[in-house]
């Protein structure tokens, strides 16, 4: 009771049913580039089993999937005064199938009582749309907390009990809308200059109670803005940095297709495949062309210090330089290790050092980068070795914040034991 329930994430987006039909996108990858294939590919992979979800997780009828299709559709093209409808009508929906009767379940089970929903839902509206309360929302969620107890306590039809009931159903009612203003804003992009679009979703959202069909609208409308506000743009960052974006309607197309099973250019196992390749083949080619003069200048870097007196370099291309000659035993790869260690960039840029935290690291010798890896099974306990690490056997492409893709890495690596 003390929680509202908007104080913690709701689930997807739900929106406005539409008996009009809205055609689905179509692709052709018939001589596509990789940025189309790829949108197409990872529409078609985010809905691998979705399916399944929709209908065990979520209720919906499989009956009417071209409304959840419609819906989907219609969520991707949201602007911010239908997002603010279809997040009404999505709240408004849980207000009817879930948070009433999780509040008559809790308050009045097995008794004869009855929450009034319709002094629940007019206290709800008021306190989402902050018009018209009759209380301020702190004085309803003690008002609602003190009445439940005297309700569950009495199992009658008195007036009395009769009167308590309403006003606990309008004080519950505006109680849980504490924080929703916050979570509207914040959690669901809404624009508070369609609060009177929000209000009207949500009185349709209540309005449309259980109908099935309409439901898988709605669900479609929530999976449709995760895929709008989430997913699109998470994979936009991902692949593209600031500098491209996915094809909208293939994505789409591939979404449809995978969802209703109907019209696929690839089979989803193929299109995860060629999701993840083609991600990793676009990032590549992005992060050359940013970072590619990290590589020139690692290589160059390694060819200096190679001719150093005192370096060695090996076959894969790692050098190192004994500071210390230890004289203990040497590392095997599955070998759990314990060092010292500080990592600079070739411009000396220090991003770690256990040194500085003084607390050596402990970990297998495998499961580091490759060119650690072959210098701890190569280094007596005792030793203090400078690493030179190329690129290919430190983080390649990867991003790993101050460590950017391609870049030469060089180490202060003292091994103090191999702990058994």
């Amino acid at each position: 009771m003390k929680k509202s329930i908007f104080s913690v994430a709701m689930a997807l987006v739900a929106g406005l049913f539409a008996s009009c039909g809205t055609s689905a996108p179509k692709a052709n990858l018939e001589g596509a580039s990789k940025v189309d294939s790829l949108s197409y590919a990872i529409g078609m992979a985010q809905t691998q089993g979705l399916k399944d979800y929709l209908v065990a997780r979520m209720g919906m009828d499989t009956t009417y999937m071209s409304q959840f299709v419609e819906g989907v559709l219609e969520a991707a093209d949201a602007d911010d005064k239908k997002n603010a409808y279809y997040s009404g009508t999505q709240i408004g929906q849980q207000v009817v199938n879930q948070i009433i009767p999780g509040v008559t379940m809790q308050v009045f089970a097995g008794k004869d009582g009855k929450l009034n929903e319709k002094s629940f839902t007019e206290a709800f509206i008021a306190g989402a749309t902050q018009k018209g309360q009759k209380m301020e929302p702190a004085q309803a969620q003690e008002t609602a907390m003190n009445l439940m107890k005297v309700i569950q306590e009495n199992n009658d039809s008195t007036a009395d009990l009769t009167a308590q009931i309403d006003t606990f159903s309008y004080a519950m009612g505006l109680a849980q809308t504490q924080g929703l203003r916050d979570f509207l804003v914040y959690r669901m992009g809404v624009d508070t200059l369609y609060m009177g679009d929000f209000a009207k979703g949500l009185k349709e959202g209540i309005a449309a109670g259980d109908d099935a069909k309409k439901m898988a609208f709605y669900t479609g409308i929530q999976i449709g803005q995760q895929v709008a506000t989430q997913i699109i743009p998470g994979v936009t960052r991902d692949v593209f940095g600031a500098n491209g974006e996915l094809n909208k309607n293939n994505f789409m197309a591939g979404f449809v297709a995978g969802v209703t099973e109907k019209g696929q250019l690839l089979h989803p196992m193929a299109a995860q495949e060629v999701a993840m390749r083609l991600m990793e083949e676009l990032k590549n080619e992005r992060f050359e062309q940013e970072f590619g003069s990290n590589k020139a200048q690692g290589e160059a870097f390694l060819d200096s210090i190679a001719k150093t007196e005192g370096v060695v370099k090996t076959e894969s291309g790692l050098c190192y330089k004994v500071i210390t000659a230890g004289k203990g035993a040497i590392p095997t790869k599955t070998d759990k290790v314990k060092v010292n260690y500080r990592g600079t960039l070739i411009d000396g840029t220090e991003f770690d050092s256990s040194y500085k935290r003084n607390e050596p690291m402990t970990f297998r010798a495998d499961q580091v980068i490759a060119g650690w890896t072959e210098a701890l099974t190569m280094m007596p306990v005792g030793s203090k070795w400078m690493l030179y690490i190329p690129q290919d056997l430190a983080y390649g492409s990867r991003d790993a914040g101050t460590i950017k893709p391609f870049s030469t890495l060089i180490f202060e690596v003292e091994l103090l034991d191999i702990e058994k």
